[in-house]
């Protein structure tokens, strides 16, 4: 038995399980709470403030029912009136994000696949420290 192998193995396996774990979960959660939203225009900036105002808005409906108004950062990429897939948090979907293939798909699909290599790069310096 390689102690070093087996001092090795043991953190690869479970920072590996918990990375693809935490990829899955992520994965699932952006695909279940999507919505679509479609962009207005805010109002007229007035006052001190006028610069600190959005120039658009994001307007959904949650999965339950509330209707839900995200400023937009980046108005300029999108038209008014145009429709877009956002990715929300159910607790707090007034930090919902437009969705996108990186967002949706790649960075959880990425953070699932690195753990799950992470795992198996452990369980192989523990099969071989036990030998």
């Amino acid at each position: 038995m390689d102690p070093v192998r087996l001092i090795v193995a043991m953190p690869l396996i479970v920072v590996g399980c918990l990375l693809a774990a935490a990829g899955v979960v992520l994965l699932r959660r952006s695909l279940a709470y999507t919505a679509t939203a479609t962009i207005h225009a805010a109002n007229a900036p007035q006052g001190e403030d006028a610069s600190s105002r959005p120039p658009a808005l994001l307007r959904f409906t949650t999965r339950d029912g509330r209707p839900v108004e995200v400023p937009l950062p980046r108005a300029s990429e999108h038209e008014v009136g145009e429709q877009v897939t956002v990715i929300y948090d159910p607790t707090y979907p007034e930090i919902a994000q437009i969705a996108s293939p990186l967002r949706l798909w790649i960075a959880p699909g990425v953070m699932a696949l690195a753990g799950a290599a992470i795992a198996i790069a452990g369980a192989a310096n523990l099969a071989a420290a036990v030998r």
